[in-house]
This record gives structure tokens, C-alpha cells and sequence, in this order.
């Protein structure tokens, strides 16, 4: 596949790369050149998302056209059409035509003295839109282009249009895809609506920092860890550390169903410190984090969904600490008993207390067991399906079963069967959730 990206020299590719993940300027995500059914002008469109970056002005330019030069669009979108009539059309989806703003292309010169807002006093909207003005979009050639404000710049390269596709922008890559312009903004707005609600299902979000050091003892790299308390998936191009890098992870990378990652800025380091190869780290380029007091924020798209605060006295370093029960903590990769009782409930933005999604509860007959007598019995309560396993005393395997959701019935466990005199151990997963019990074999 051909990898379509800068179009200046190499080292200021690199240096802007670096840069941009690191201060989450704004980029190009969306280019709609070569509309179907309706004429270029009525159709085609450039999107731009918007981060928390600020500057007084954007200034977008195609090649060597005209620099088109907007005020700092206050939205977490720009999309920069011909006709103002179809700003609504483009952006039903995210919301109604009273959340659609129109900004006027200035001169360069102008831009930092005169708004072009028609509404001056609006709070951040999800879409503004700005005008291409004379600039028109090619349709049977690559095409580059290039955008700035204050420090920050994005320059791509863009594909050969295909007839009535978008072309889409790969995460916080230089690569690009096709989709049919009907389905590309629906399916997003859709999928973001389904993940919101999977998400906030308890009333709060079920992905959550669950732990966080941030003045380990050298050479430790500072880390975060993040846990997936849901039955879902969730993709980590939709989330990052507010005000601190990009985002978690490309298209197609995931947050399984309960599943705790690390992440850090140095994850080569971080796993030698650790020495325990299966947890899954995630390099991110968080800053520094304050070693007396500071705040992390983690953000779905724009929107804050979990944050945690740390001060003076509170946590002395070098531990660090669960924010869900305000303990020290040092286990990585794995939910303590005492984190699981944290993830068990936690309080809403109105304050009020709410459940989160435990997979499963489950029951044994006994904890100890004859090899002459009853069976070990466990029972399983869940909404989804739940593994059961059966561990000798080296932890290795002999025996597993599947438990259907919603069976809630007692289970046998063959432990006479697989198990000799001794120590063994029961185990419960659902997802990357789980836990195990130890059991005593008695003659």
C-alpha cells in the first residue's frame, strides 16, 4: 500500500509527527473530493479535527492556491464546504442545524482581528463549518495539503479521489482509506453513540485509571493503568489523556472486555522494571507527571470521561496509588481484591452512587475436598459465558468447561478425577477477567 503522508522533507515530517502527538494540534481527517450525486460544489467538503490546542487562528492552504484563514474554530470539527446551505446536511448526523456555526474566510491579515462567527457568544459545538472559497478539490490526481496554527502544522498528502468515497485518515497516521460517502459520518456517529452508551451503562464510565504512579523508583518509568470494567470492547483511537499526547492506540487497536494495559512513555523500560512479560503496555507520550500534586484526565473523542487528582501528603513517593480507593497499590496488569470493590460501584457527575458491570459471581460447594466424597460443586451467576477451570499445583491445566449465561446452575468440577493429593486451584474467566480460588485434596 502505498503510504500517503508529508509532502515536505523527511526530517520536518519526523519533527512534526513528534510534535503533533505531543501538543494534540489539530489535523486532517476527511476529504470528500469527488461527490456522486450531486455536483462538486453542492457536495465536496475537508475536515479537520480540532483538540485543545488553542491559537488565535487556522490557516488551511491547497498547494499553492489561496490561504484560507479562519478564527480559532471553538468546535471539536471544522468541515470547510462551498455552500453554507450544506453545513446542516453534513453534520446532521453529529446534530442539529442550531449547532452548526459558519465561519467567513479572512485574509491572513484580518483573521486575528475580526470573527468570522456568527455568534460570538456560543459554547464549544461538536461541528462548525468554514468556507473553501474558490479553492476546489481535484478529482483525478493526488493532492496536498497543508494547515497551521501558532506552533503547530499538518502537511499530508492526499490519494487519487475515488468516485463517491471519503477518504479517511488512519488514526494519527499518514495512511488513508476509502468509504462510501453515505454510510462515513453515519457509521461514526452511531458507533460513538453505541460505544457511550455500552460505556456509561452503570451511569459512570467503565473505563477507568485504576492505578497510577507517577514517582516510581528509578529506573521505573512513570506508568498509568487503565481497566476495561464492561462486557465490550472498546477502540483505543477513541481515547486519550486529555491535554497529554495522542491517542491510545491506531484503527483496529482495542481495550478488551475486562482487560487491564499499562501505559507509558517508555514501555521498553517500564517491562524490564516489571519483569513480567504478559501485561500489555501502551507507549503514549504522557509529560511528566508532578511527584507533589498534579491531575490526569481521560478523555473519549473530547469529552472527559474519568479524572483523578492527586496532592501534597497523600500518597508519598515512591508508591503509587488506586484512585478508586484511595490506597496504595503495586499490582500491575491485575485488579487487587480491593480495586474490584472500587470498580464494584463508583459516584456519577450528579454525585449520586452508581453499579458498575462485575462479569460474574459464582459460589463453591466447598473449599476443601475427599477424594472419597461429593464432588466440588460451583455455581455461576453472569450475563455472559464464564470459564471454569481446574489448575494443578503447578497452576498448568488439566480440565476446563464452559458455563452458558444466565444457566445459574451447580457445576461439578472433576477435581478427583484430574487432581492428586494436595493443593489445585478453580478458576473463573470472563473476557480478560478473572479470578482464582484455592482448594485443599484430602485423601
Amino acid at each position: 500500500m502505498k503510504n500517503y503522508g508529508c509532502f515536505v522533507p523527511a526530517f520536518a515530517c519526523i519533527g512534526l509527527a513528534l510534535f503533533s502527538v505531543t501538543h494534540s494540534c489539530p489535523m486532517f481527517v476527511e476529504f470528500y473530493p469527488d461527490p456522486k450525486d450531486v455536483s462538486d460544489k453542492e457536495g465536496e467538503y475537508v475536515e479537520i479535527l480540532m483538540d485543545d490546542f488553542r491559537a488565535e487562528s487556522l490557516f488551511v492552504r491547497f498547494e499553492s492556491k489561496e490561504i484560507l484563514a479562519f478564527p480559532w474554530p471553538d468546535a471539536e470539527r471544522l468541515v470547510l464546504v462551498h455552500d453554507s446551505a450544506q453545513c446542516a446536511a453534513r453534520t446532521s448526523v453529529q446534530g442539529s442545524s442550531q449547532d452548526t456555526l459558519l465561519y467567513e474566510p479572512q485574509s491572513p491579515s484580518q483573521s486575528g482581528l475580526q470573527s468570522g462567527l456568527r455568534n460570538q457568544d456560543a459554547p464549544r459545538r461538536g461541528v462548525v463549518c468554514g468556507s473553501l472559497g474558490n479553492t476546489t478539490l481535484p478529482n483525478s490526481r493526488e493532492s496536498g495539503w497543508k494547515l497551521w496554527a501558532g506552533t503547530c502544522v499538518d502537511s499530508v498528502t492526499v490519494p487519487r479521489p475515488k468516485s463517491g468515497k471519503v477518504i479517511h485518515r488512519v488514526g494519527m497516521t499518514n495512511e488513508w482509506t476509502f468509504a462510501e460517502a453515505s454510510s462515513a459520518v453515519s457509521e461514526n456517529g452511531e458507533r460513538d453513540s453505541l460505544m457511550e452508551a455500552r460505556m456509561f451503562a452503570g451511569g459512570a464510565s467503565l473505563l477507568r485509571v485504576t492505578e497510577v504512579h507517577h514517582c516510581p523508583e528509578e529506573p521505573m518509568p512513570e506508568w498509568v493503568e487503565l481497566h476495561n470494567a464492561s462486557a465490550y470492547a472498546f477502540p483505543l483511537d477513541a481515547f486519550r489523556f486529555c491535554d497529554r499526547g495522542g491517542v491510545l492506540g491506531q484503527a483496529g487497536d482495542s481495550i478488551l472486555p475486562y482487560q487491564t494495559v499499562l501505559v507509558s512513555k517508555d514501555t521498553a523500560s517500564l517491562r524490564v522494571a516489571l519483569g513480567i512479560p504478559d501485561i500489555r503496555l501502551i507507549q503514549v507520550s504522557l509529560g511528566f507527571l508532578n511527584n507533589v500534586e498534579g491531575m490526569l484526565r481521560l478523555c473519549f473523542r473530547n469529552d472527559v470521561v474519568d479524572s483523578v487528582v492527586w496532592k501534597k501528603g497523600e500518597v508519598a513517593c515512591p508508591s503509587g496509588f488506586n484512585p478508586l480507593t484511595g490506597r496504595r497499590e503495586f499490582t500491575p496488569g491485575y485488579q487487587s481484591k480491593n480495586a474490584k470493590a472500587g470498580l464494584s460501584s463508583a459516584t456519577n457527575a450528579t454525585g449520586s452512587q452508581v453499579l458498575l458491570n462485575v462479569p460474574f459471581t459464582y459460589k463453591l460447594s466447598s473449599r476443601v475436598v475427599s477424594m472419597r466424597g461429593n464432588p466440588l460443586r460451583v455455581r455461576v451467576e453472569s450475563e455472559n459465558e464464564v470459564t471454569v477451570g481446574l489448575l494443578d499445583s503447578a497452576g498448568r491445566y488439566v480440565w476446563k468447561a464452559v458455563v452458558p449465561a444466565m444457566s445459574n446452575v451447580w457445576v461439578n468440577v472433576p477435581v478427583q478425577v484430574h487432581l492428586g493429593i494436595g493443593v489445585g486451584y478453580v478458576t473463573f474467566s470472563a473476557g480478560e477477567y478473572g479470578n482464582v480460588v484455592g482448594i485443599l485434596v484430602r485423601p
